[in-house]
């Protein structure tokens, strides 16, 4: 018969045994149940999508995806000569991105073009061509400190002048860049002379929000929703109206100055009077010589 000293310690033994057996967990540790499931958020799936859809054959000629897209706020795009942009605000960085593809015939070999060879070109091409015809799409992304309400591009009567990207932000501004700062082919790395010689950049994420950019300088505007240029007589010279909410705003641009432009501190009073003393000249000495000519004749 056991007494009551012995029955409590073989009641303590096999609750320490009991308790040795369960698995046990560093202190401060939760349970898997309380443990958040942060592989979702470390890879959000993406919920908007880009396709560049060739719409003669149907086919899909490339596909991009973005993830932690604000729903709610608009998607803006542009399509000009083989540029695509686009802008969406981002509701985890809370800032808006600018995505930029670029569409290219094919990449050349280091010795593909040289004075001997050159790479084989031709000046026509078919949809129903097979896939290798795909061209090469250059991606970049870029943010912007400011929300793109709307994008538009300058337009030229020749098309000779270089193009200008035209941002309309959330405060009433209407901003235009030049459009080598959205270039796809800007490097990540040290700048290669070559690069250089095309002004291109080092690659860097912001563009810069700088009030030199605004057209509509210092006057307050509503936002705008939708921008439209035409082309004027001059081919340095773009038309530029922006509209969409209670204002109306109107300004003429010059995506690559004024080149074909006279200065304004150009001396008109001197060009003058140098065209008409050359052209006294010219009909004073032409006299001169006929009259020359007919005394020579008499001879």
């Amino acid at each position: 018969v056991m007494d009551e000293d012995d029955q409590s310690e073989t009641k303590l033994a096999t609750a320490l045994e009991k308790a040795n057996k369960k698995p046990r967990k560093p202190a401060g540790a939760g349970t898997p149940e309380d443990t958040p499931d942060t592989s979702k958020s470390a890879h959000a799936l993406p919920n908007m999508f880009v396709n560049l859809v060739d719409t003669v054959s149907g086919r899909v000629l490339h596909r991009t995806s973005h993830s932690n897209v604000d729903e709610t706020k608009d998607v803006s795009v542009i399509v000009t000569e083989n540029w695509v942009i686009y802008t969406f605000v981002n509701a985890k960085s809370r800032r808006t991105e600018i995505g930029v593809l670029t569409l290219h015939e094919g990449m050349i070999d280091s010795k593909g073009l040289t004075f001997f060879s050159r790479p084989e070109q031709t000046t026509t091409f078919s949809s129903f061509d097979a896939r290798e015809s795909k061209p090469v799409v250059l991606a970049k992304t870029y943010a912007f400190p400011k929300q793109v309400t709307a994008l538009g591009v300058t337009s030229t009567r020749q098309g000779i002048s270089s193009q200008n990207i035209l941002m309309a932000s959330a405060d009433g501004a209407l901003n235009t860049f030049h459009k080598i700062l959205f270039e796809t082919r800007r490097p990540v790395g040290e700048v290669k002379p070559d690069e250089k010689k095309e002004g291109l950049a080092p690659y860097r994420e912001l563009i810069p929000g700088s009030p030199l950019f605004s057209l509509t300088y210092n006057r307050t505007l509503e936002p705008f929703t939708h921008i439209v240029t035409a082309e004027t007589s001059l081919e340095s010279q773009s038309l530029v109206l922006g509209f969409g909410g209670p204002d109306l705003f109107f300004i003429r641009t010059s995506p690559t100055k004024g080149f074909d432009l006279l200065p304004e501190t150009f001396n008109k009073f001197l060009v003058g009077a140098a065209t008409v003393g050359i052209v006294i000249a010219l009909l004073t000495v032409q006299r001169m010589g006929n009259r020359k000519a007919l005394q020579q004749s008499w001879l």
